[in-house]
Order: C-alpha cells, then sequence, then structure tokens
C-alpha cells in the first residue's frame, strides 16, 4: 500500500514536469508572427522594392516568397539573367552569412524562397532558392 501512494506522487510530479516543459515551450519558440516580422526585415532590409508576400514554416522548412518592384512588367531574357544571378548571389549571401540560418540548414532542415517579379500582373516566378545540409559551404 505504501507503493501506491509513492506512485501516485510520482506519477503526480511527471504530470505536472510535462505540463511545465510544454508551456515553458510554447512560451520561448518565437510566433508565426514575430518569426515572419523578423525574416521579412532581414530579408528585405526596409527596401521598398523588395516584399516578402509569402511566409510559411513547418517542421522542417521556411518556405517564403519575395516580390521584386521597379523591373518592370516584360522582362526580356537578357534582364531575366542579371536578375537571377544578381538576387541569387543576395539570397546566398543572406543565408548563409546568418549563423542561425546555418545552423537550422545543417540540422537537416531546409530554406526555400522564391523570387518573383512585382510589377508583373500574373504570378511571375524568377526563380527558387533552396537551401539545404551543405548548401552554405
Amino acid at each position: 500500500m505504501v507503493w501506491k501512494k509513492h506512485l501516485k506522487k510520482i506519477l503526480f510530479f511527471l504530470l505536472a514536469l510535462n505540463i511545465s516543459r510544454m508551456a515553458y515551450n510554447d512560451l520561448m519558440q518565437p510566433s508565426q508572427e514575430e518569426l515572419k516580422t523578423s525574416f521579412e526585415q532581414y530579408f528585405t532590409e526596409n527596401d521598398n522594392r523588395i516584399k516578402m508576400t509569402y511566409f510559411h514554416v513547418d517542421k522542417n522548412t521556411v518556405g517564403l516568397a519575395l516580390e521584386l518592384s521597379g523591373i518592370g512588367e516584360n522582362l526580356d531574357s537578357n534582364d531575366k539573367t542579371k536578375i537571377k544571378t544578381n538576387s541569387g548571389k543576395y539570397i546566398k549571401d543572406k543565408v548563409c552569412r546568418d549563423a542561425q540560418l546555418v545552423e537550422y540548414i545543417n540540422a537537416g532542415n531546409y530554406v526555400s524562397i522564391d523570387i518573383r517579379n512585382g510589377d508583373s500582373d500574373r504570378l511571375e516566378n524568377i526563380m527558387n532558392l533552396s537551401f539545404s545540409k551543405g548548401s552554405c559551404v
């Protein structure tokens, strides 16, 4: 009978510990909106020509879309190539210079970024960049 009394105390303690851990994780995790704001400020640098139009985080992927404005509605292949080259360098530099993003990627997670033409009437994807383990070597 004595062991049942101790067992109840242990079970109560484990339950309280588990609930406390879950509450702590909820409080310490940045909210989706805080994370979105942080990514938006980091990638756009408050440049009004760059706008983050999509942001999503799931268990192992961060996905976002950046629209570039001021580049024209209809891009010829030469302009599109220049934009792809410059955007690719800019985004890779941003992702690979941030220690937290590199750590996130090297832990087996992914970062996916779409670059879109913000001047186009239709959804015009210029390029997609995906980063996974080893991308920032």
